[in-house]
């Protein structure tokens, strides 16, 4: 299953942005998918058992960091050559799953950290989750298998989170300095 980003909002550009690498693959903190790079989500049945494992064609790291890298790409901000770069945009996934169990629940769950390549120096750090839930527990009887549904929340819950870290007025201001 693909995965990638496609903006949820309109990206403001800069003019004569400063220009941003991202550092691949993003840092894999989940609890949940921690040991498996791929893994996305499940669905699960009336009993707990699991009725359909979802996973990523490549590792979620490294979609992640795309994302980030599509998504300044779409603003502006991303360097051509990473050597370049005046600055390095680390991130690390704390969450980014989906569940299905009568309903669906797609959450993403990253950090980023915005630091000078000459120097090391932090100088922006937030973190921002998005979760979306869609459809209602009382709808468990007769529920189907929907893949392409869980893959569509994994994917609006990603792009969510990355719009909303890349439009941050702080992280704007942080590349201003």
């Amino acid at each position: 299953m693909t995965l990638q980003y496609s903006q949820t909002v309109s990206a403001v550009t800069m003019g004569n942005a400063p220009l941003v690498a991202v550092r691949s693959p993003a840092v894999n903190d989940r609890v949940i998918g921690r040991e498996r790079a791929n893994w996305i989500g499940r669905q699960v049945g009336g009993l707990g058992g699991t009725f359909l494992e979802m996973s990523s064609d490549q590792p979620v790291g490294e979609v992640v960091a795309r994302a980030f890298a599509d998504g300044l790409r779409l603003r502006g901000l991303l360097a051509a050559d990473e050597a370049q770069a005046p600055y390095i945009l680390a991130i690390t996934m704390h969450q980014l799953d989906v569940s299905r169990y009568g309903r669906t629940e797609g959450t993403a769950d990253f950090s980023l950290v915005l630091s000078e390549r000459a120097t090391g120096r932090e100088i922006w750090r937030d973190r921002h989750r998005i979760q979306n839930i869609e459809g209602s527990a009382m709808s468990l009887a007769g529920m189907p298998i929907m893949a392409q549904e869980i893959r569509d929340s994994a994917l609006l819950s990603m792009n969510q989170a990355v719009d909303a870290l890349l439009d941050k007025d702080e992280f704007r201001a942080a590349l201003r300095r």
